[in-house]
């Protein structure tokens, strides 16, 4: 930051002495005065003026970004700093992004000289898996072992990926005093063998006694070479060779799932599996014919146990039903998830009711949507649309005392927001990314509440749904920029309600964003569209920095979203698809699937971040029309009426139901 030249010390000593003369008058430093001195500080650091430094320095120890004069002055030679001067340093500033760069520099250093005292005396938790091992050694080398140090070990051990050289030595004593039992060990080698980490698993067989390292290479052989080895698999009926049978049957079912089955019905014959075993097998069987398009798929999927059940197989047997609109099979599919888990994803429960109600069990679906319908989601709006009843906003504001406030704002958030008074937004960014990780959910609402006061619309909306604050309507929808919004929304003739809901995905409220692909402002306007839109207007655009102004991108965006209206007769769901990926994919979407229900063509769009989109927008623009007062309508779900579609459920497929012999059963 550069604030006068290097050469200009008058200025800071004429600015630091009328200071002076100013606070003996006042008697006490504002923050005014506070800011001023900061940055006279820092510069005077910068031009190596250190009588001016210490001057300025001195009166700034209630000024609350303190710690980053100090900060600044320690960086460069952190690596030479005693550890007093650390310790003294990490005392005030430690619990702040910049203290912890810090901390994290010289634990590093702490580590590699064996200092495992100290260590401990300043380790704070650390995200990096290296630092985490080392804790753990220095816990084992000095014996002040934490409660927890073995369930975090653990954690550290059960992953199937190669972990940091820092934590060989706490593994190794884990093995040596019999914490890493053999049931943890192959554990591990199942994880290492899933990711397809055949050298991780090799090096974790050294861990097992003699007799069992063997079977680590018939497994790496099986995973090499599936078909060949089980083909002429005489291993002993062991719980491992179930495993490796598993496996093995996994890697081939990706390529030939008949040869899979094959294999399958073969070697559980001859070899014994837990139920578990036996599930993951058929599952995965399931999954390769769903991903291959077999025709047996849904009758393959029926027939896997639910222990086995998974949330990719779960998503990926429905989907594929979904596809067919083969109702009584997902009917069948979602009566055999637990209703707890059902209601966790609203997604699931949603087309639960639905297909009951496509396979003529109205009141078992209505009972089923309206628990649904009770939600502020997107499935929640569309339950309550089948059921024609309102939508349940659940507004419920964030509460917190004076006392968590002042809490929160003593940390790294209050340091945030003096560095944005600054205009230092960089480090206030790295300050708020740091106090918000290392909050309590209750902290990160009352951060959230103050973001949205300090108009940080994007932070306040992001840190209210990390911490699951979500009924908080005024923090995650908030009616800013009204007026102006209305005007625009107005003149265009578009839902204003929409206009929220479009910005509300978009850019979250932040007026700089930008977007990797070069999308700008609030309504992401890419510079192509902004200048066509621009001359189709009589608007004149002299700099692409001009989109981010709030009137040009709003008028730009607003233009655009009628021009996607008028484009799909003024479909909104439609014209949403066509602001997301462009007018042409969202017509030979509506063309191909012309006939699908509209609920379900949302859910079949094949990008999958239009899919979000789309939903994500039509929910936004329900809740802030309820926001804003307007009438209660429809989430404009709809593809409108087309002749000579077929019913929802072919013959073909009503004829595979009778097939399979699915029926709904539900209390």
């Amino acid at each position: 930051m550069q604030i006068f030249s290097k050469n200009n010390f008058i200025t800071i000593q004429v600015l630091f002495m009328a200071l002076c003369l100013h606070t003996v008058v006042v008697q006490a430093v504002d923050i005014n005065q506070q800011r001023l001195q900061f940055q006279l500080a820092l510069q005077a650091m910068q031009n190596g003026d250190n009588e001016a430094f210490e001057q300025l320095h001195s009166n700034l120890q209630s000024y609350p970004l303190y710690y980053y004069i100090h900060y600044k002055s320690l960086q460069p030679r952190v690596k030479l700093a005693s550890f007093s001067e650390i310790e003294r340093f990490l005392s005030y500033g430690g619990n702040t992004a910049y203290g912890n760069e810090i901390r994290q520099v010289w634990l590093e250093m702490l580590a590699k000289q064996g200092d495992w005292s100290n260590y401990l005396r300043i380790y704070a938790p650390q995200k990096s898996v290296s630092l985490q091992c080392y804790h753990a050694q220095a816990q084992l080398v000095t014996g002040q072992k934490t409660p927890t140090l073995w369930e975090d070990l653990k954690k550290l051990w059960l992953v199937g990926k190669p972990q940091a050289p820092s934590c060989q030595e706490a593994f190794g004593y884990m093995a040596s005093h019999r914490v890493l039992t053999e049931d943890l060990i192959w554990q591990r080698i199942q994880l290492a063998m899933q990711e397809g980490q055949i050298e991780l698993a090799s090096s974790i067989a050294n861990y097992l006694p003699e007799q069992q390292a063997g079977w680590v290479s018939v497994w790496i052989a099986v995973h090499k070479n599936p078909q060949e080895m089980l083909s002429a698999f005489n291993q002993p009926n062991d719980k491992i060779a179930a495993d490796i049978i598993v496996h093995g049957i996994k890697r081939i079912a990706a390529n030939d799932v008949d040869a899979a089955n094959q294999y399958w019905h073969f070697l559980q014959n001859r070899y014994t599996f837990t139920e578990t075993q036996r599930g993951n097998a058929l599952r995965e069987i399931a999954l390769a014919a769903i991903k291959q398009n077999q025709p047996r798929a849904i009758e393959l999927a029926a027939a896997v146990p639910k222990i086995a059940f998974t949330k990719e197989f779960n998503e990926k047997r429905f989907d594929f039903a979904f596809e067919r609109q083969n109702w009584r099979a997902l009917a069948q599919f979602f009566n055999n998830v637990d209703e707890a888990d059902l209601k966790e994803n609203m997604r699931w429960w949603y087309w639960y009711g639905r297909a009951l109600q496509e396979i003529g069990q109205a009141g078992q679906s209505e009972k089923v949507l309206m628990k649904l319908a009770n939600e502020r989601d997107y499935y929640g709006f569309l339950a309550a649309d089948q059921l024609g009843i309102s939508y349940n906003l659940q507004n419920s504001p964030i509460t917190f005392t004076e006392a968590e406030k002042q809490e929160v704002l003593a940390g790294s958030i209050g340091k945030a927001h003096e560095f944005s008074m600054l205009g230092m937004m960089d480090e206030a960014k790295k300050e708020w990314d740091y106090g918000i990780g290392i909050f309590t959910p209750h902290q990160q609402a009352i951060a959230a509440v103050l973001a949205m006061q300090w108009g940080w619309y994007d932070k306040a909306i992001l840190t209210a749904g990390k911490a699951g604050f979500y009924d908080d309507l005024r923090v995650r929808f908030p009616l800013v920029y009204l007026d102006h919004l209305k005007q625009k929304a107005q003149t265009q003739n578009v839902d204003l309600g929409w206009v929220y809901g479009v910005i509300r995905q978009e850019s979250i409220f932040k007026r700089e964003a930008r977007s990797k692909a070069g999308a700008m402002g609030l309504m992401q306007l890419m510079p192509s569209t902004a200048s066509y839109l621009a001359r189709k207007m009589g608007l004149d655009i002299n700099s692409r920095s001009e989109v981010y102004d709030i009137d040009m991108n709003t008028s730009l965006g607003t233009a655009y979203l009628r021009e996607m209206l008028d484009t799909f007769d003024g479909n909104y769901m439609l014209a949403t698809a066509a602001y997301n990926a462009g007018p042409g994919r969202a017509k030979r979407w509506a063309e191909e699937r012309e006939c699908l229900p509209a609920d379900l063509w949302v859910e079949l769009i094949p990008f999958a971040e239009t899919r979000t989109y789309v939903k994500r927008v039509l929910f936004y623009s329900a809740v802030f029309e309820s926001l804003l007062g307007q009438p209660s309508t429809s989430l404009k779900v709809e593809l409108g009426a087309t002749e000579n579609c077929p019913g929802a459920e072919t013959d073909q497929y009503a004829e595979q139901n009778e097939a399979t012999g699915f029926t709904a059963e539900v209390e």
